[in-house]
């Protein structure tokens, strides 16, 4: 049995091991061995030897491995930084009235690099001593340790974090898309708040959620919050509402989501929702579509990104309902089951294609605002899950953040605040690249990689810009970007 004395010197991914009469310290870490569907431990480096009157002796190898060593250079990667502040200025600003400089630039290291190279913490500072960033953030060097330490400052100020959001939100006439959540497998042993749960791929690995608030003015990420795996409930997003301090919130579920039950608990929790229905719910009246002038039981009709949308809203079973009737996506439908019928003779049939004939084209949402809203703008709010859809993919395709390992729950608070930074910056970017109507040729990632290949030379002590081609020159001023700052 280990002595008391010894219980001072425990910490977090160590272990103290009796070995030949004395005691010494290890590191270990946690991987998921899929074998046996769980972590397992794994030792690490000898940290130091303890004793009972001379403490803690650090291992004289492990404090070689342990300092940052930070090697000047003067050919420093430029274009990353560069694109990273830009598009951040506003944020940058704010940022910096919230968070103590040394914890902030680590915060916008560990931001930087998950966004242009989806980055571990423990390869952050061979990225950070070749960037340019270096010059500005952290100049004598940065360690995964120094790392760590500050993502655990930030996740332990919670209240920070949301100052730091809610400041970002009181912009006048912006309106806010709350999302059910989105999950990310966590396989720790020590969070204690990644639970199994469901998720629509029907992957039952133990996972945590985050909700997501989102600008609709903004067309960005506004505001997020971790949620246990097992959760699902409608009172936690009334807590990101409540945490928030937002008014002019609508949720927008997916079409999985609708049922009584969660309907009667929006209600209870008044919270605004818009929730589309699948095709075949009960709720859904087809009656005026299944007319020969199917337009006279219209109410009306709107332009929605060049097409025409009709409409008609009704209440049902104390639901209020609308179906809209895009021609154009009907006609699509229409062609593409008759294909089916054609290759497929013994899945589809005529007769089938008659009984679908008045679903095709069509959207049917449930729907209850505070506020009342013209149809237009109810489909026109329900489109933006499209993108908020998009945000999240981005967010675990580019980050690649689909999935942690983390074993400290402060230290993942702080690791998620660098993601949600990354994410903005990931979506200003996109808005500007669709805004120039670029996105058919670049993506976000593309323009990234652009910025990789741009460089900063010291030359007579002084930092110049590289050359780089007329191309690229062009493309960053179309984006805003002047390389030559």
């Amino acid at each position: 049995m280990a002595p008391e004395w010894l219980n001072q010197y425990k910490e977090p991914r160590t272990e103290i091991r009796f070995i030949k009469g004395g005691y010494y310290k290890y590191a270990v870490s946690y991987k998921y061995d899929p074998s046996i569907k769980r972590t397992r431990k794994v030792s690490g480096d000898l940290l130091g030897k303890i004793t009972e009157h001379g403490g803690f002796a650090p291992s004289s190898k492990n404090t070689l491995r342990s300092k940052a060593v930070f090697r000047h250079s003067d050919i420093k990667e430029y274009g990353v930084y560069l694109l990273f502040v830009e598009l951040l200025k506003e944020e940058l600003v704010s940022l910096e009235k919230v968070f103590e400089p040394g914890i902030l630039h680590h915060l916008l290291i560990a931001a930087m690099f998950r966004w242009s190279c989806q980055s571990p913490i423990k390869r952050m500072p061979l990225y950070h001593e070749r960037n340019f960033c270096s010059e500005q953030w952290m100049g004598k060097g940065i360690s995964d340790k120094s790392m760590s330490a500050s993502l655990e400052k930030v996740g332990f100020d919670r209240e920070k974090v949301v100052s730091w959001m809610r400041g970002n939100m009181r912009k006048p006439n912006q309106k806010f898309i709350l999302m059910d959540s989105t999950n990310t497998f966590s396989y720790s042993e020590k969070l204690h708040i990644n639970e199994v749960g469901y998720n629509p791929q029907h992957q039952y690995d133990p996972q945590i959620n985050l909700m997501y608030l989102f600008s609709a003015e903004l067309q960005q990420p506004a505001y997020y919050r971790l949620v246990p795996g097992n959760i699902r409930e409608v009172k936690a997003m009334k807590l990101c509402v409540e945490e928030s301090s937002l008014q002019q919130v609508v949720l927008i579920a997916d079409k999985g989501f609708y049922s009584k039950d969660n309907i009667l608990a929006l209600e209870q929790e008044k919270l605004d929702y818009i929730i589309p229905l699948r095709r075949n719910n009960a709720l859904i009246d087809y009656a005026p579509l299944q007319k020969a002038n199917f337009k006279k039981g219209m109410e009306g009709y709107f332009m929605h990104e060049k097409k025409v949308i009709w409409y008609y809203d009704y209440a049902k079973d104390g639901q209020q309902v609308i179906t809209f009737l895009d021609e154009q996506a009907r006609v699509n439908e229409q062609a593409d089951y008759i294909s089916r019928i054609q290759s497929h003779p013994e899945k589809y049939n005529q007769q089938q294609l008659m009984d679908k004939q008045a679903e095709f084209g069509t959207l049917t949402l449930v729907y209850k605002l505070a506020e009342s809203a013209a149809p237009a703008d109810i489909y026109a709010t329900y489109k933006i899950r499209g993108e908020i859809e998009t945000m999240f993919d981005a967010y675990k395709t580019t980050l690649k953040a689909d999935r942690t390992f983390m074993q400290n729950r402060m230290v993942l608070e702080g690791w998620l605040m660098a993601n949600f930074i990354a994410m903005i910056a990931y979506y200003k970017l996109y808005y500007k690249l669709k805004k120039q109507k670029l996105l058919k040729k670049y993506s976000p990632k593309d323009i990234i990689e652009i910025g990789k290949g741009i460089f900063k030379l010291k030359v007579n002590n002084e930092w110049k810009s590289a050359e780089i081609t007329v191309k690229n020159k062009d493309l960053l001023k179309k984006l805003g970007i002047d390389y030559l700052t």
